[in-house]
């Protein structure tokens, strides 16, 4: 028989214990004082039958409720409108600082004339010490370069070698030039001569400078003893004048090199013009380098009348019996002002410039060509241009911004008017609400449009 599981919460008292007779079964009765899981009335919509799983759930005890939060929650709505505002019044912030911060900006396009140069288009440069006024005047850079290369030898030969070195003559003797003729004797202190190879121009003094003259001389004979140092040379020729041969003298500031006989390594002449060709090539190289690098804002260069004079250094030998060539250049850059030749070629491309400054855009793209020879630093330099070149009205910038500065707005073209390098401008004052330019030229920018969008 099975347990019955309800006696087992009913009161144990025994006044109030039902009793079940043996006939006819009865109804149960209840003082007001007992309860019983039978007295419970279960709702309709609770009619499940109660098993004994639902039991034990009743007899454990309840769990303790948990809360999320024990204050009162803000409405979400509310938190997004404080976001909205900040957002909104970063925002303002930030437009703000841009109006208030931003310059004042007066943009120009100045004043431009394209030239085109062709077979007509021809120059004449004068030395800078004798040009005049108005004319183009030019001087000259003058560098010495040198490398060598490492050559296999073959065999053995006999060599007689001359030394030759680099001596500056000065004249201190008068104002006027000393024309020295080929093979002039240019003697040491201990009696070894050396001689030009050509005629020298040596300029007279200014003043209390003396004119002077950059030459290279040769050994009057070969051999070692001519590989002298640094030294003082006296010209034998100007004896008859004890004054001129006083003052009129050289100097040297290195060593002479090169002066051999005896016998040496020999290379094929086939590989001695093939390695001389390929040292030269990287010389004139080096040569059209220092030749850019002269170029600026001031100063114009051509590569087309760079002149460049080579030399061949004596050989020396190296280890294993190979031998190294030795190549020298001379360089000579003609070098322009760069105002003297914007208004030559202004005058020539029939600009009215008048009195303005200008200045010449896009020469690097032309060529020249020299019409003629010349001893650059001497002689007058002719040469024809091909190419294009833009002529630019110069502005000046800070003089605009102080006639801008604290004046209204309507005046701004009239202004602009009074600068004739301008052919156009647009001003941008800030911030936008105000009617007149900053009372501080600082605070106007000029801006030029860059020749190449110029009209």
């Amino acid at each position: 028989m099975a347990d019955d599981y309800f006696k087992d919460i009913l009161p144990k008292s025994g006044s109030s214990r039902n009793t079940v007779s043996a006939g006819a079964p009865q109804q149960p009765s209840f003082s007001s004082a007992e309860r019983s899981i039978r007295n419970i009335t279960v709702s309709p919509r609770h009619k499940q039958r109660v098993g004994s799983s639902d039991m034990r759930e009743m007899r454990e005890p309840p769990s303790t409720p948990s809360f999320a939060s024990s204050g009162p929650s803000k409405p979400l709505g509310k938190r997004v409108w404080i976001w909205i505002i900040a957002a909104v019044s970063v925002l303002v912030l930030i437009i703000i600082a841009i109006f208030f911060f931003r310059s004042t900006t007066v943009t120009v396009t100045p004043r431009s004339h394209a030239v085109v140069f062709d077979s007509t288009s021809n120059f004449v440069a004068y030395p800078i010490a004798e040009a005049a006024t108005g004319t183009l005047a030019y001087s000259v850079s003058a560098s010495d370069l040198e490398d060598s290369a490492v050559v296999k030898s073959e065999g053995k030969e006999h060599a007689e070698e001359k030394a030759t070195g680099t001596i500056e003559v000065f004249n201190e003797y008068g104002t006027g030039s000393i024309r020295l003729i080929k093979n002039t004797r240019f003697v040491t202190e201990s009696g070894l001569v050396f001689r030009v190879p050509a005629t020298v121009v040596v300029p007279g003094k200014k003043g209390t400078k003396p004119g002077s003259v950059a030459i290279t001389v040769f050994a009057d004979q070969a051999g070692v003893e001519y590989n002298v140092g640094p030294s003082r040379f006296t010209l034998p020729g100007l004896k008859s004048s004890p004054d001129m041969y006083a003052k009129v003298y050289g100097r040297s500031s290195a060593a002479m090199s090169g002066g051999f006989v005896g016998d040496r390594p020999a290379i094929a002449p086939a590989t001695l013009e093939s390695a001389r060709a390929e040292i030269r090539g990287r010389l004139e190289s080096k040569a059209r380098d220092t030749a850019d690098s002269l170029a600026n804002d001031t100063s114009v260069v051509f590569p087309g009348l760079v002149k460049i004079t080579y030399e061949s250094l004596p050989i020396t030998s190296e280890a294993g019996g190979d031998v190294r060539l030795h190549e020298k250049a001379h360089v000579e850059v003609p070098v322009f002002t760069a105002e003297s030749l914007a208004q030559v070629v202004a005058l020539a491309a029939g600009a009215n410039v008048g009195n303005e400054k200008i200045s010449l855009s896009g020469m690097d793209k032309a060529k020249a060509v020299a019409k003629g020879a010349s001893v650059l630093g001497k002689d007058t330099l002719a040469f024809a241009l091909n190419g294009g070149a833009v002529i630019v009205w110069n502005v000046d910038s800070g003089a605009l911004a102080q006639a801008l500065a604290g004046r209204d707005n309507s005046a701004f073209q009239g202004i602009v008017n009074g600068f004739p390098g301008i052919q156009e401008a647009r001003a941008r004052i800030e911030p936008f609400w105000k009617g007149s330019f900053p009372a501080s030229p600082s605070d106007i920018k000029i801006e030029l449009v860059p020749v190449e969008s110029a009209k």
